[in-house]
């Protein structure tokens, strides 16, 4: 059964080892450079002891990094929609034709009357296009996380949507639950096309609703309440408003996940307007404010912010978590798929 699955899935394969050999190749070449480049900088950094610092050697040294994650900058946002569309693709062309197409052309009808029951049938299909479809995301996951590497050092941030869901371990996750709800969905439409829309429709969706609504509630967050005053503002970076209201950029620990940052507030917990303190924030004509200032300005209001996030340590636990659910989901799926193929009659 294993010979006859990987004839029909031989096509696919070598396709896709192809692929994955020429992505190898690209990431190897323009990594290989980065890194370079990366490390030279660093180490010339080392002796004046920050690439921000106030010497002249040193901000050019960092405009050097700056220019280095602005040219990368577009080719990692394609990098990142590839290894994040790897998935649904999977779903889509390996999930969905799996059991649906078999339906669809009628040839279940004499695979199933075999030697081999329909619950080994499926049970070594679903193992073996399975488990490619897990090491196709890894490779290309583990492809991405080293390529990208200096660049996430660099921006300091992989929390973002498409960083979090494309490095590491999370796309394996995401790759077994698409190819299960493919075949899922075209075992129970018998139709490949409907079977691969709906997959596609699902994941669209899971990639819109995971960051926000359930990635940040796995695990409790942190929340803290500054006060506004001369003290806690110059410890801030700046602030952002409009005429209906502002907000500090807080000092929140390095690496961390800021997940809420509401605006400024008063005691009694309403949301003030910037408008409302012209004289707290006079024209500086384009210069940087000061801050201090400002804070001394509102601390007569008893004014603070609140913010939310998750600390630098949440990372790979929320990594492990979120993999875990889409891999026990997958599994449900797959077991659906046995229980459903085997009380059918045709």
């Amino acid at each position: 059964m294993i010979w006859v699955t990987w004839r029909q899935f031989r096509a696919q394969a070598l396709t896709v080892l192809a692929l994955l050999a020429a992505a190898a190749i690209g990431f190897l070449i323009t990594g290989l450079r980065m890194h370079h480049n990366y490390s030279a900088a660093l180490a010339a950094c080392a002796p004046l002891h920050a690439c921000d610092g106030a010497t002249p050697a040193a901000r050019a040294l960092g405009a050097q990094l700056s220019q280095l994650q602005r040219s990368y900058e577009p080719v990692l946002m394609l990098l990142q929609l590839l290894v994040i569309a790897v998935p649904a693709l999977i779903g889509i062309f390996w999930g969905a034709p799996l059991i649906g197409r078999e339906l669809e052309t009628g040839t279940h009808q004499l695979a199933w009357n075999q030697t081999v029951t329909r619950t080994r049938w499926l049970a070594v299909k679903l193992t073996v296009v399975g488990v490619a479809a897990i090491a196709t995301a890894a490779i290309l996951s583990w492809l991405l996380t080293w390529w990208a590497g200096p660049l996430d050092q660099l921006s300091g941030d992989r929390w973002a949507a498409m960083t979090f869901a494309s490095r590491d371990i999370v796309p394996l996750g995401y790759a077994a639950f698409t190819f299960a709800l493919g075949t899922t969905l075209g075992l129970l439409l018998r139709r490949t096309l409907p079977a691969m829309a709906v997959t596609l429709a699902v994941f669209i969706a899971i990639q819109i609703l995971v960051p926000t609504l359930i990635r940040p509630h796995l695990l409790p967050s942190t929340t803290t309440t500054f006060p506004i005053n001369q003290a806690s503002t110059s410890q801030f970076h700046g602030f952002s408003g409009t005429q209906t209201d502002f907000h500090f950029d807080l000092p929140t620990p390095q690496g961390a996940w800021l997940t809420s940052q509401p605006p400024v507030k008063n005691s009694s917990g309403q949301v003030v307007r910037i408008d409302s303190y012209p004289e707290c924030f006079p024209d500086s004509q384009g210069d940087a404010p000061d801050l201090s200032q400002i804070g001394a300005c509102l601390a007569k209001d008893n004014l603070h912010q609140t913010v939310t996030y998750h600390p630098a340590s949440h990372y790979w636990p929320l990594q492990w978590m979120e993999t875990g659910i889409f891999l026990v989901l997958a599994g449900a799926l797959a077991g659906t798929c046995l229980w459903w193929i085997r009380r059918r009659q045709n």
